[in-house]
């Protein structure tokens, strides 16, 4: 049986120059992650994860395809749910290696950046520092 796993491909724009924002956070140039859904009738490490109250309620059917598993590959109903705890596992920093595709950034500036507008946040009131010269305000 041959599965198909889901993938976080990304290339950073912005900052041109990874700061220390991006080394604090371990934010590599350009990655690869496995998206995965943790069951959430699976054991969690004590001070790990969500409480038990927020966790995702998932319908029968849903939660029989875990079939005993800890976390399964992200599938958009999963994701549909409120509490769904996703994890990503780090794949590859060679992206065109490993999946055979190509990353073209766009070339971003900070009043042509887009998260702004979809977030819609006002630049005034966010620190834009870590974004875009990569170190903490």
């Amino acid at each position: 049986m041959m599965t198909t796993a889901s993938h976080l491909a990304y290339q950073l724009e912005l900052p041109e120059e990874r700061g220390d924002v991006q080394r604090d956070l371990e934010i590599k140039p350009k990655a690869s992650y496995v998206v995965v859904v943790k069951n959430p009738e699976a054991a969690t490490p004590p001070g790990a994860g969500l409480p038990e109250r927020q966790k995702a309620e998932l319908p029968g059917r849903m939660q029989e395809q875990f079939r005993g598993r800890k976390f399964m590959q992200a599938e958009p109903q999963l994701l549909d749910h409120e509490g769904a705890e996703v994890i990503l596992i780090g794949a590859d920093e060679d992206v065109p290696g490993e999946l055979g595709i190509e990353l073209h950034p766009e070339r971003e500036t900070l009043e042509s950046a887009q998260i702004f507008r979809d977030l819609s946040l006002p630049r005034s009131k966010v620190a834009t520092e870590p974004l875009t010269e990569g170190r903490w305000r």
